[in-house]
């Protein structure tokens, strides 16, 4: 008898293995309202184009109040909501940049080499002189801006609302004896991570140094990507000594990575990971990159899942830095000179495809076979465009019937021109198996809302 089973949608990136090998790509889980289905498959945010600097590439955006600020490897450019720019000074940025600002002043270090740019001169300088060493990151506390000393287990910070640097003023980290590798101000404390060990440090208003240790709260985990260090909804995230993503709960670190993202983790250098936070519709996403694996995830906090943002032409994705400006997601090109608008509404990365893929649960019947008579997704259809591509949408399915080792050919199965909103997304006669696995794939430029996914057996 000719039966029908809802497949689970997949929620989240599970690690290739016996037990399933789900997958989530340009695509995410987003709980519904209630309805037929605790949650839907969405596409993630594709890149508009926004604005094009004439220097590149760009190394980091900085959000100052209500302005934006961007880094290129020359330069510093003043950003405006109409898509404008002015250029605010010289500078040279090579390595991974980390940006901080007080109330007139906007500092930039790169691991070698520091700028100020002064507000109210309207310049940028270099920092230089006793006191002043080259650092990966900076943060500003109660406006003091605060440096990690590179290669040292010593921080040092500036003079109140000032970038002069009295040689007297730094301290060291000294509850184990490891190398600080960034600082991050956090509920008015200052964290500073070490490669071993993270020590919590507020200002005291001490007269001779004005911060001082929190003695009770010293964390025996530290961090092996300077660049993962970000702050989200009152959080703090990192990539963990032990090769996993923490989210600090209080003084508390907690892993939050999947064993997916853990084994990419693994076996490469991760010093240059590098993570930016970002907002869409009301969900809230820690980003991390890999370069040296060549993958980006993206850690919903909302459903606490994670899923791959994945370029058509190189793998990992193409943003470096992201803001909130003038109610709007931007994110910079780590290549050239571009800047985007993040938004479900454009869905392109540019001019590229975005290439969105999910793999679903394995089916099985336990060691018995089973016999595929169709699958089909409940999706939302009619949603063609007038024109060029994805005037007639098409969705791809394959299958494997050995957990993913070998595939069956790429079936299509339209979506549906505009207006062709009774359109099935159905495909047939997919054999018989001891275990199946589907995967679909969709690069039409179209919006997405996936409900369920359903085989006949």
């Amino acid at each position: 008898m000719n039966r029908q089973i809802q497949i689970p949608l997949v929620s989240t990136e599970s690690e290739e293995s016996i037990a399933g090998i789900e997958s989530l790509t340009n695509i995410y889980p987003v709980k519904t309202g209630g309805g037929k289905y605790p949650f839907s498959l969405i596409g993630t945010p594709g890149l508009a184009p926004f604005i094009t600097l004439p220097d590149s590439p760009v190394k980091a955006l900085h959000l100052w109040d209500a302005r934006a600020f961007a880094v290129t490897e020359n330069k510093l450019y003043e950003i405006f909501s109409d898509g404008s720019f002015a250029d605010r000074g010289d500078l040279v940025a090579l390595g991974h940049v980390v940006t901080a600002n007080n109330t007139h002043q906007l500092v930039i270090v790169d691991g070698a080499s520091g700028y100020v740019y002064d507000d109210n001169e309207k310049t940028v300088t270099r920092l230089s002189g006793d006191g002043w060493y080259p650092a990966r990151g900076v943060t500003q506390q109660d406006g003091y801006f605060v440096f990690d000393r590179k290669g040292t287990g010593q921080f040092f910070i500036s003079d109140l609302l000032s970038t002069v640097f009295d040689p007297l003023n730094f301290s060291t980290a000294e509850g184990q004896p490891d190398n600080l590798v960034m600082p991050i101000s956090d509920h008015r404390e200052v964290i500073l991570f070490g490669t071993k060990t993270t020590e919590i440090w507020y200002n005291s208003g001490n007269a001779d140094f004005p911060f001082e240790r929190n003695q009770g709260a010293f964390i025996e985990r530290g961090c092996a990507a300077p660049y993962s260090v970000t702050k989200l909804n009152n959080s703090v995230f990192f990539i963990g000594d032990d090769l996993r993503v923490h989210m600090l709960a209080g003084y508390v670190p907690q892993a939050i990575s999947n064993k997916a993202v853990e084994r990419s983790l693994s076996g490469v250098d991760v010093s240059d990971a590098f993570a930016y936070t970002m907002h869409d519709e009301g969900n809230l996403f820690y980003v991390l990159t890999i370069p040296q694996a060549n993958i980006t995830w993206r850690y919903d906090m909302t459903s606490g899942s994670w899923h791959k943002l994945e370029d058509y032409n190189f793998g990992r994705h193409r943003a470096v830095s992201s803001i909130f400006f003038d109610n709007k997601t931007i994110a910079a090109d780590f290549q050239s000179g571009n800047i985007y608008i993040m938004t479900r509404d454009y869905m392109r990365d540019g001019q590229s495809h975005i290439v969105r893929e999910f793999t679903l649960p394995t089916i099985n019947n336990g060691r018995d076979f089973v016999s595929v008579y169709g699958f089909e997704l409940d999706i939302t259809s009619g949603q063609g465009l007038n024109d060029g591509q994805g005037k007639d949408p098409l969705a791809w399915m394959r299958f494997s019937k050995d957990g993913g080792k070998t595939w069956s050919n790429w079936r299509e199965a339209r979506l549906g021109k505009i207006g062709e909103y009774s359109n099935r997304v159905r495909w047939n006669r997919l054999g018989v198996a001891r275990q199946m696995t589907i995967q679909v794939r969709i690069s039409d430029p179209i919006k997405l809302d996936i409900g369920g996914a359903y085989i006949n057996v």
